[in-house]
């Protein structure tokens, strides 16, 4: 069981403790869908979020915190904590938010057991050691060390790791929001007055220079069906009403052309803090090939530049497509499943409509999921105090806000009008190929990054709450 830190923090054994934690929750695997075993995750998933929720409550009760491990359904667990304010007259609480469940894994692509939680040479390997277990970790570290350290509070601080984030969080975030909102809220029945999350506060450096980026923006998603529809028939005796080839021309259509880009305020201004302002200058003069010259010129690492391009455009990706079922018979009918992210601004509905234009006849689109773009507000007090314990840790560096082109949990929490940041603080090295191993083989982290990361996120937390 993990040692509860009393008020005399020793971040290093703080930090060891956390890396354990994370190498314990990394041999959880907590594959979302856990159905989806076919023997390359390494071992059975199912059960995994529920087990990695119960590892999560043993370490908070071991130390004196109350916890529980909810369950929509059997398997599909989710940890809630939280930390009693212990003022007079609390104020809204503050979340630590994380998600339990990891994508599956191409075990043969890995160079070492994505399920083992391995410690070599100061990094610790494994699925979810980027996305987002060392999260959890590092928020399991400062539920402790605020439990030990005895002072005062002025809000609750909740902690909620929840399942099935990776797949729209239909038995984690979004159905405890709807089902149990006062899971998020206070005695009072006030929504959080924050929360923090992943996918934010890590370093990036771009010419020399290193900066921080807080998330507190996030794109727009629209999940969108495309069904096109034919004659069957025999192979032998083509025609032209081929359900398959109607589906690969309207695919190839809406693949073909790339959006045209829009600055917005968040993304103009984390552009300037990297150096990057011709790039915002060349789209908002109409020149998308100087702006992409611009990109190519400045950043080495073709991950954080299609990144960076994505945060200038909507964006429309076909992922699957399905057409016919047997190599004789011409298709009736096929589907293509098409992932449409929208920047903060755009009109879903308009740009669904546009699409359509875009296939004519051969096909029919339906949005099968739309959740919107999100801001948060980039002058809060939290983000004054996630700014000034980074800079207090890195004074070499810089911080920004950022949006980031993926969608989390935080469109959960907006239903409830919480807003959520992205701050998982991690001081990384330049040549860290961070952004490419979110979903990617041989995801892992620098034990140095938690180490500069556990303290500075206990600071913004410590001082949000007293």
């Amino acid at each position: 069981m993990a040692r509860v830190v009393d008020s005399e923090m020793n971040w290093d054994e703080a930090t060891d403790d956390c890396v354990e934690r994370l190498r314990d929750l990394i041999r959880i695997p907590s594959v979302n869908p856990p159905e989806s075993n076919d023997g390359t995750a390494g071992r059975d998933s199912t059960g995994g979020e529920t087990a990695a929720a119960a590892y999560c409550a043993e370490v908070l009760t071991g130390a004196g915190i109350h916890a529980e491990v909810l369950e929509p359904v059997p398997g599909r667990g989710s940890c809630f904590a939280r930390l009693p304010a212990t003022a007079s007259d609390p104020q809204p609480p503050l979340i630590l938010l994380s998600h339990l469940d990891v994508v599956p894994v191409d075990a043969q692509a890995w160079t070492r057991d994505p399920f083992g939680g391995d410690l070599v040479d100061g990094v610790v390997w494994g699925r979810g050691a980027v996305d987002m277990k060392q999260m959890v970790a590092m928020e399991l570290g400062v539920m402790l060390a605020l439990n030990g350290s005895g002072g005062e509070r002025s809000r609750d601080v909740i902690f909620a790791a929840v399942a099935d984030e990776e797949a729209g969080g239909a038995f984690g975030a979004g159905y405890w929001i709807d089902e149990r909102p006062e899971l998020f809220s206070d005695a009072a029945g006030r929504p959080a007055a924050a929360a923090l999350n992943e996918v934010g506060g890590y370093s990036m450096t771009i010419g020399g220079r290193r900066v921080y980026a807080v998330q507190v923006a996030e794109k727009g998603i629209v999940w969108t069906r495309l069904r096109a529809t034919g004659t069957p028939g025999h192979g032998s005796m083509p025609h032209p009403d081929n359900a398959a080839v109607k589906l690969a021309e309207a695919v190839a259509f809406l693949a073909a052309g790339k959006r045209t880009g829009r600055i917005t305020p968040v993304v103009a201004g984390f552009l300037a803090e990297l150096g990057l302002q011709d790039v915002a200058t060349h789209i908002n003069a109409g020149d998308e090939d100087a702006a992409t010259e611009a990109l190519e010129g400045a950043v080495n690492d073709p991950v954080l530049r299609r990144s960076l391009d994505a945060m200038l455009r909507d964006t429309i990706t076909p992922n699957v497509i399905h057409a016919g079922n047997k190599v004789n018979v011409i298709p009736g009918s096929g589907e293509a499943e098409i992932d449409v992210r929208t920047l903060p601004g755009t009109d879903q509905e308009a740009l669904l409509a546009e699409m359509q234009a875009i296939v004519g006849s051969r096909a029919t689109l339906e949005a099968v999921m739309a959740l919107p773009a999100l801001v948060a507000p980039a002058d809060a007090p939290i983000m004054g105090l996630m700014s000034e314990a980074l800079l207090a840790a890195d004074p070499d560096a810089s911080v920004s806000p950022m949006m980031i082109t993926m969608g989390t949990d935080a469109k959960a929490l907006a239903r409830l009008g919480i807003p959520t940041y992205g701050f998982s603080p991690l001081k990384l090295d330049a040549d860290m190929p961070f952004l490419s191993l979110f979903h990617g083989h041989d995801e892992r982290v620098p034990v140095s990054a938690l180490r500069f990361g556990l303290p500075v996120l206990h600071e913004v937390v410590r001082r949000f709450v007293s």
